[in-house]
């Protein structure tokens, strides 16, 4: 276990390397000049950074939405939070302005919202796993049809800007929206933590079982649910949708260290920042000085893994 965590971490610390070193011009790190330092800490560290938490959050997200549900194809997203996004987004963009501050402001709102009413009405079923499910794909389709109605009656140019943000990418971050992703990822990480046992319970144990040992899997469900989705909601809202990541990374970890929350929280989170620091890297070298979208490269990672994941499932 520990050899292996050391792999990981190690690998992590050579990805930071390269996202650092790597772009438009190749830049050493251990001799830079003036201009390059500026660079390294104005641009390439915020977002390298800023990917890295990114993966981590959302992989977290994703190992807390396979606990309370007890289904390995879970993830953020299955509760309609990226389209959600999109529709607040796109009502950003089309009646209000292309300004960041406002798009982002208009995504986590809209994913907000979409997270109450997925916690509302489940809380009339007693926070069943499959009711949230239910809902979510529900809320997926409905605030995705949303979407395209606007972009139905938008113009050519706002209709472009929809389909770039849902992309999802790091340019433009700053260590501004480094910091804020931080403050809400560190207690939420701690928060989950001390809940590891609880997450475990869940996982492998009907409601009734964990109900004679003094713990509400309903109440549970409600505090690790939201607080994934309020982090998910942060992270999506300041780069746009980032999909695969929080199944993607979970799935690998359980290959790694098992399904045992104490390990795999931990685990995956460190999957889940190689995966977004190997696409950022990717997108920025592949056809250099094109970059391309993380969001795009991650679904090329993302689908054979999904894929299978549904195959084995459908083995057993």
């Amino acid at each position: 276990m520990k050899n292996r965590y050391i792999i990981l971490t190690t690998s992590l610390f050579i990805l930071i390397y390269f996202g650092l070193s790597l772009g438009n011009s190749t830049i050493n790190i251990f001799n830079m000049t003036k201009q390059e330092s500026s660079i390294i800490l104005l641009l390439r560290a915020p977002r390298v950074i800023f990917g890295l938490l990114c993966g981590m959050g959302l992989a977290l997200c994703g190992s807390i939405m396979q606990g309370i549900t007890r289904n390995p194809m879970a993830s953020p997203f299955t509760l309609g939070v990226s389209s959600s996004a999109a529709f607040g987004a796109a009502v950003a963009i089309v009646f209000l302005n292309d300004n960041p501050i406002t798009v982002m402001l208009g995504a986590f709102l809209s994913t907000i919202l979409c997270a109450t009413i997925v916690f509302v009405c489940a809380l009339k079923k007693d926070m069943e796993s499959l009711t949230m499910i239910i809902i979510g794909i529900a809320l997926n389709y409905l605030f995705t049809a949303l979407t395209s109605t606007l972009q139905y009656i938008a113009s050519d140019d706002k209709i472009s800007a929809i389909v770039r943000w849902t992309f999802g990418s790091l340019n433009g971050v700053e260590w501004t929206n480094v910091w804020l992703l931080l403050i809400i990822l560190a207690p939420i990480l701690i928060f989950t933590q001390r809940k590891a046992w609880i997450l475990n319970l869940i996982c492998n144990c009907d409601d009734d079982y964990s109900l004679s040992l003094g713990v509400n899997p309903s109440k549970e469900r409600l505090f690790l649910g939201f607080s994934a989705l309020l982090l998910t909601s942060v992270i999506i809202s300041t780069c746009g949708i980032i999909g695969f990541v929080g199944l993607a990374a979970p799935y690998i970890s359980k290959r790694i260290v098992g399904d045992n929350h104490r390990y795999l929280l931990t685990y995956s989170m460190l999957v889940g920042g190689m995966l977004i620091l190997i696409s950022d890297i990717l997108g920025r070298t592949l056809f250099s000085p094109i970059i391309i979208p993380i969001g795009i490269i991650l679904s090329y990672i993302g689908v054979p893994i999904l894929i299978n994941l549904i195959l084995k499932r459908g083995e057993k």
